[in-house]
């Protein structure tokens, strides 16, 4: 008889053999591994607040496809050097409004050109200065009226903001053609109300060391700054006119004036002076090509203290009850936006009608 071995021994023997010598410890280990992952399972819902039962899961950030504010500049739309002025800030073009394209200008007013849409008067004679210009409403006569001016805009968001919302409608804004998103702002402007001039950077006495930035026209250029005068023409839409930013030496130079005062006349714009050149000719070649010039008394916030500025002011209505109107300017600062804004709203209350600048170009 042979030996048993493992060899020749069942495998099913073996097994039961090993069945009948001990109990096997499978199937009691999985029954409490079971019972342990029961255990874990029932205190993790009891602790944790998880809905998805501790599943894995994914979270998407869903954001609105057309936000309420612009998040980004126009392809065409380019940052200038900045300029000297008063910058409070800088531009944040996320906070800039967003305004409908029609209270971007009349079609039949605009003349296309290499460096954008420029001012023209339309075929039929309507002028840029009329059709863009404030309605008023008609005041008596003898009643002294006051033009106040405030530019710089569009240089700074906050400054610009406060001045369009802030500043009483029959106060005309300035814009400079250095802002980023400008189209924005005096679309802007002009829906609250206000009528809107855009300031044009003339040669300064002390240039190139005084300089208000790139596309200065320049009196020794000899009238040959066509090209500069454009780009700043189409850096907006919808102005009634043009106003100096400095220029001291450019306005005392007549064969510099010319091609400008009257280039701005044929274009059906009208020419603000902000007085602050003694030499200025520029009321002179106006009244010479026809063109309507008007030239500023005082600039009403050289010092900018609000006692200062509501002094200047008291001398602007003085002129005004005798002369019948006054014109005065200032820039977008903080303390001459909230001292112009309290003076006008009171100025009725003493016989004083403040108008825009268009009001008063019969005169």
């Amino acid at each position: 008889m042979a030996k048993k071995s493992d060899l020749n021994q069942p495998l099913s023997r073996k097994v039961g053999e090993r069945s009948r010598n001990g109990p096997s410890f499978v199937a009691p280990a999985l029954i409490s591994a079971a019972l342990l992952l029961a255990a874990v399972a029932a205190l993790w819902v009891a602790i944790v607040d998880d809905p998805a039962g501790g599943r894995p899961a994914a979270v998407a950030v869903i954001e609105d496809a057309n936000p309420p504010a612009t998040s980004s500049v126009a392809e065409n739309e380019v940052a200038a050097p900045e300029p000297s002025g008063p910058v409070e800030d800088q531009v944040d073009v996320a906070a800039l409004p967003t305004v409908p394209q029609a209270v971007g200008g009349d079609p039949g007013l605009i003349e296309n050109s290499p460096f954008g849409p420029l001012p023209r008067t339309s075929h039929d004679g309507r002028l840029p200065r009329e059709v863009y210009a404030r309605r008023i409403t008609p005041i008596p006569e003898g009643v002294p009226r006051v033009v106040i001016v405030v530019g710089g805009l569009g240089l700074s968001q906050t400054g610009t903001q406060n001045a369009i919302e802030q500043l009483p409608e029959d106060v005309t804004l300035a814009f400079a053609p250095y802002g980023m998103s400008l189209q924005r702002w005096v679309a802007k402007a002009r829906e609250e109300g206000h009528e809107v001039i855009l300031q044009i950077p003339l040669e300064p006495a002390g240039y190139p060391q005084e300089n208000p930035g790139e596309h200065t026209l320049l009196a020794s250029a000899g009238g040959d700054y066509t090209e500069d005068l454009h780009w700043v023409l189409a850096r907006a839409s919808a102005y009634a006119g043009v106003m100096n930013y400095m220029g001291a030496r450019f306005t005392e130079d007549e064969k510099a004036l010319i091609p400008f005062i009257g280039e701005i006349g044929q274009r059906g714009l009208y020419y603000l002076d902000d007085g602050s050149s003694p030499q200025s000719r520029a009321a002179i070649v106006g009244q010479g090509l026809r063109v309507p010039v008007i030239v500023a008394d005082r600039i009403i916030d050289r010092n900018r203290a609000p006692q200062e500025i509501e002094r200047e002011l008291s001398a602007l209505e003085a002129v005004a009850r005798t002369r019948g109107y006054a014109v005065g300017v200032a820039s977008a600062f903080p303390t001459s936006i909230e001292t112009i804004a309290r003076w006008v709203r009171e100025a009725g209350l003493r016989g004083i009608a403040v108008q825009p600048a268009s009001a008063i170009i019969e005169n």
